[in-house]
């Protein structure tokens, strides 16, 4: 299908999410001619009779038939399209025409941009960490990422215009044809930190990525994940460790993650002996699953 923006989207089991994404492009008048592309990942909640009888009329449906992960299931999203911007996003978003409308215009007035993304905002309103700053310092040093990450929010904050930042993360970015000619998304991950080596490919490369600070669309997610999520974010990291970094660092820092890790789990067993807290609980059922070794 031939559009100027194709927005793009894998579901897996978030029925309710899809048909409110389906809604407002049906009901929204843009200035360019575009589609909504939804890959589901073989879901068992509904979704792909939903989408059965829901596609056409600008929506194109891709059945994977089974869960490829995130970023495979977008790369088969990005190949059914011939659209000139595509628009990686979650599922889990509550969008707005004017933050669509100004991606279109910068990246229409600005040839040279590959990457822009509006703000990304929390439900509760405040900014989510949505930037990639790739650099071997910050890895081994976390509390200085997030000063640097502190330090960023305090820059687009106060922006009036385009900012070019290191690189954006995934929950939504819109890029430019140029930059998903070959596949997108590195297939060696499933989900989690295949957004995080996309954004240090193209830092490496020199693609310009902006973020535009006076609009913004609401990302409800990221908040929280299972103890088997956690461990599915550690061995991501660990393979994005290696493909930027090499060997040698996966190992060292795998090592720092497991000892960061352990101190955490013995903060909140110790905590939870004083402290009648759910949450306090929570934390610790959750560290102590998450420092088990694999069956």
């Amino acid at each position: 299908m031939a559009v100027d923006i194709a927005f793009i989207a894998v579901n897996y089991n978030t029925r309710a999410l899809v048909e409110e994404l389906i809604r407002f492009f049906a009901t929204c008048e843009l200035p360019f001619r575009h589609c909504l592309v939804v890959v589901d990942n073989s879901s068992t909640d509904g979704s792909r009779e939903m989408l059965e009888q829901a596609q056409g009329d600008g929506l194109v449906y891709i059945q994977a038939n089974e869960n490829l992960g995130y970023g495979r299931g977008m790369n088969r999203g990005m190949a059914a399209v011939a659209s000139r911007y595509a628009c990686v996003m979650n599922t889990d978003l509550i969008l707005n025409r004017e933050a669509l409308v100004a991606l279109w215009e910068f990246f229409e007035s600005r040839p040279e941009a590959g990457v822009a993304s509006p703000v990304i905002l929390g439900s509760d309103g405040r900014m989510q960490g949505f930037l990639s700053f790739p650099g071997l310092l910050l890895l081994y040093a976390p509390t200085l990422s997030k000063i640097k990450s502190k330090l960023w929010k305090l820059r687009v904050a106060k922006a009036r215009v385009p900012l070019r930042v290191p690189g954006v993360l995934g929950a939504f970015f819109m890029i430019r044809r140029s930059c998903f000619a070959a596949p997108l998304f590195d297939e060696d991950f499933f989900f989690y930190y295949e957004d995080t080596e996309l954004a240090h490919r193209y830092w490496e490369q020199g693609v310009p990525c902006y973020v535009l600070p006076q609009v913004s669309i609401i990302h409800t997610g990221g908040q929280s994940t299972s103890a088997a999520g956690g461990k599915l974010f550690q061995q991501s990291r660990r393979i994005y460790i290696e493909k930027c970094y090499g060997a040698p660092h996966t190992a060292w820092l795998a090592t720092l993650d497991r000892a960061r890790l352990r101190m955490k789990y013995y903060k909140y067993r110790i905590l939870s002996c004083f402290v009648k807290s759910g949450k306090i609980q929570r934390k610790y059922e959750y560290y102590a699953r998450l420092v088990q070794p694999d069956d």
